[in-house]
């Protein structure tokens, strides 16, 4: 039970933050043009798209693989397209920028450990 709840909250995170992005989509939009993403826009919509099939998947239990598989891709994607600290110059922004990819590989092991548990991976 408390599991469920677990993978419940954590598909609200991942839905909410999908939604955001096309709720925001200029103001997401303008940071990725910044860091120098292809179609910005398109790629903000690409990768709400990934963020609320992958939230909605760990909510409903329906497709929790796959869409683990969506959220892991979304995760690697923005870690090395969005947050590339090792080319800021300012160290502030260096910091900014790592944290946010650090942050990434952390939820993106946790979902990896989560897809091990429910498909019975033997490590």
């Amino acid at each position: 039970m408390i599991k469920q709840i677990l993978l419940i909250l954590l598909g609200i995170f991942f839905l909410l933050n999908g939604i955001n992005h096309f709720y925001n989509t200029q103001v997401l939009k303008e940071y990725a043009k910044k860091r120098g993403m292809i179609a910005p826009k398109v790629m903000v919509y690409l990768s709400g798209i990934l963020l609320v099939l992958g939230g909605l998947s760990m909510i409903s239990g329906i497709w929790i693989t796959q869409g683990i598989i969506a959220l892991c891709i979304f995760l690697i994607l923005a870690s090395f397209m969005l947050h590339k600290f090792w080319q800021e110059k300012k160290r502030m922004m260096m910091m900014l920028e790592a944290m946010h990819f650090v942050k990434n590989w952390a939820i993106l092991f946790e979902l990896l450990y989560i897809a091990s548990v429910i498909e019975g991976w033997e490590i």
